[in-house]
């Protein structure tokens, strides 16, 4: 009877988390598509209540977690959950600004590369070696990063794509502090995050004299992207995650960056150009590359 125990419950573990990841990719995939779906809108003020609407959304989970434990875990984050909340909201206000200027699929593959900027900083800041095999992946991904902004450049355009790159860094500032602090709870930064792209977004708002009032239609679709594409994506990825290693926790996150483009395609007539498909396809190679031969080669944990 225990044999069969222990031989079952991993796969029943993983019949759990494979789904909830993939659901999650999905959840962060219809970015792209909602935002072509807004029709007066501006970028600040779809920022803004996208931004507000996972505040609230954040909030509210933090009280039914945690309940009178509340002010405890806001201490034990500490300052870190401060400064990734900042460096998320780079990439929360970069990711909408870069949708406004470039394509789904652009914004996409280039925030996908977030994982090397990480490699990097994290050699910089906190010593981390950088082994071969990251090496070859990031060499991939920057000759991918240079077709697709080669191309917005050689037409004139690039705007877009240095919001998507902000965006990336922004991640893996984010990265970073999780990694300075990876036992504790550090969902109050995703709180603090949206709290500063609310208030980055206000300033924008004001700036160009945009108004509060949307139209009932441009109104869901953002708060949408607050409470569904962001929020429930990140609640079932992160319920997801505690039954499956961290290369497979890679490789389904992916499908937000597969399936992104293919339903702006469908949904909104965005066809992604050919050095798009072309600079994605070696930044997806990238990750794989990253995630198998990284997990082949990872030295063994030492007991705590």
């Amino acid at each position: 009877m225990a044999g069969s125990t222990t031989v079952t419950e991993p796969v029943a573990n993983r019949r759990v988390g494979i789904p909830l990841v993939l659901m999650a990719g999905i959840f962060w995939s219809l970015s792209g598509l909602v935002y072509r779906w807004i029709e007066v809108a501006t970028a600040w003020q779809v920022l803004f209540y996208r931004s507000l609407s996972l505040f609230c959304f954040i909030a509210l989970w933090l009280v039914v977690r945690y309940r009178g434990r509340l002010i405890g875990v806001f201490q034990s984050a500490g300052r870190l959950s401060v400064l990734g909340g900042l460096c998320l909201s780079i990439s929360f206000s970069g990711y909408i600004l870069a949708l406004d200027q470039t394509s789904v699929a652009n914004a996409l593959f280039i925030l996908a590369a977030a994982p090397f900027f990480a490699a990097l900083l994290g050699r910089v800041l906190l010593s981390e070696h950088i082994g071969w095999t990251t090496s070859l992946a990031m060499g991939m991904a920057a000759l991918g990063l240079a077709v697709m902004a080669g191309n917005e450049l050689a037409i004139g355009r690039g705007l877009g794509e240095l919001f998507a790159l902000a965006a990336a860094l922004g991640l893996a500032g984010l990265t970073i502090t999780l990694r300075m602090r990876r036992t504790t709870d550090m969902l109050p930064a995703i709180l603090f995050a949206s709290l500063f792209a609310t208030l980055f977004a206000l300033t924008g708002m004001l700036w160009d004299g945009d108004s509060l009032i949307l139209t009932p239609k441009d109104l869901s679709l953002s708060i949408s992207l607050g409470v569904f594409q962001v929020g429930l994506g990140f609640m079932l990825y992160t319920a997801g995650s505690r039954y499956l290693p961290a290369v497979e926790l890679t490789l389904l996150s992916l499908t937000e960056v597969i399936v992104g483009p293919i339903l702006a395609w469908l949904g909104a007539d965005e066809v992604p150009s050919v050095t798009t498909l072309a600079g994605g396809a070696l930044i997806l190679l990238a990750i794989v590359t990253l995630a198998v031969l990284g997990q082949r080669h990872q030295p063994a944990k030492t007991p705590p």
